[in-house]
């Protein structure tokens, strides 16, 4: 909850104002008459951070009580961490020690630069190494959208008939992941320290915020992406090979259209380009047209139910991929219009 009052500024000194701050502000932050703040200049405002706050954030004062058998429980708790720009987290097994080597494991996937650096048989501690801040937000995003287009191109030449591996198209779902985190650790950075904000290579909260938006998108494609794949090797191993329909051709072409929507809405974002961002726009109506066009087709192949709702729910899938490209041009001529 936000709160807000209004408080007059007084002289205090030759050199120096000050300004109450309401008590009960003050105590639900843990200062007192005596205690050490720091003032941040934060461009068009100031913060008053507790210094025992900071010294928490950083420090192996950060607990995980595990307490449950659930490692991806476990890892959401370090992803809160994670994004609070903490440091170094201790994970307590207690009772659960079972599931020490799972934890790890997810966390190396997950995390990026996460590594372990101290563990006994109840207790790991993992440390989180960020790249400096000069790590320009636009670099990652552009990182992200190149994984997740080889990744959505390698689905639809399966579908084709390829040979390719599907589990390598989720093992780099899991890099677009890592990226994602690190992305909204940075930015959650630079909210909290807007002098970061030149070596993020964005101009102001808001378009770090709105780069964020964009990410988020990013990886929900890759999501789709990598379902695509799966709902292909599950059609294989139960029933059939989709590549030897013809209607599959109509679908894969579907995909492509969709491919090339989502890299220009990226790249216009990086790029900050508002005519391609109203290019990608102005495809928005002849491609839901032509995704019913396909949807019909399915509907009346004759197909059965089990393989014509796979191919329903592969062009779900295009048709999503889609309207996050459409969200992410939007968010384009929302930040350079």
């Amino acid at each position: 909850m936000v709160e807000e009052e209004v408080r007059k500024v007084v002289v205090s000194g030759r050199s120096s104002i000050a300004i109450t701050i309401p008590k009960k502000w003050v105590s639900a932050l843990g200062i007192s008459a005596g205690s050490h703040v720091l003032l941040r200049f934060m461009g068009d405002h100031i913060a008053v951070i507790p210094i025992g706050r900071l010294a928490r954030g950083s420090g192996i004062n950060n607990v995980v009580e595990v307490d449950r058998e659930n490692p991806e429980y476990v890892l959401r708790k370090l992803i809160t961490h994670y994004l609070r720009g903490v440091d170094e987290v201790r994970v307590r097994l207690g009772k659960y020690i079972g599931i020490k080597e799972e934890v790890k494991e997810l966390v190396k996937e997950r995390i990026s630069g996460a590594e372990v650096i101290e563990e006994d048989n109840n207790y790991v501690v993992f440390r989180f190494v960020t790249p400096a801040p000069e790590v320009p937000i636009r670099r990652l995003l552009n990182r992200m959208i190149l994984t997740v287009l080889g990744m959505f191109k390698d689905s639809l030449d399966i579908l084709s008939g390829s040979s390719l591996d599907p589990g390598d198209i989720i093992d780099r779902d899991n890099e677009v992941d890592r990226l994602y985190l690190l992305i909204e650790r940075l930015v959650m950075m630079g909210i909290t320290d807007q002098s970061i904000l030149s070596r993020l290579e964005v101009n102001s909260s808001r378009e770090l915020v709105n780069a964020l938006m964009v990410s988020k998108s990013i990886e929900r494609s890759g999501d789709h992406s990598w379902r695509i794949a799966q709902i292909i090797s599950e059609a294989y191993q139960s029933c059939c090979k989709l590549s030897d329909l013809p209607i599959v051709r109509d679908v894969v072409e579907l995909g492509l259209n969709s491919v090339d929507i989502l890299r220009k809405s990226v790249m216009s974002f990086i790029n900050g380009d508002v005519d391609e961002a109203m290019e990608v726009l102005d495809r928005r109506i002849a491609m839901r047209s032509k995704s019913l066009e396909v949807i019909k087709s399915i509907y009346g192949s004759g197909l059965h139910v089990d393989i014509g709702g796979r191919l329903m729910m592969i062009v779900e899938s295009i048709r999503r991929v889609s309207e996050y490209s459409y969200d992410i041009a939007e968010i384009t001529l929302d930040t350079y219009g």
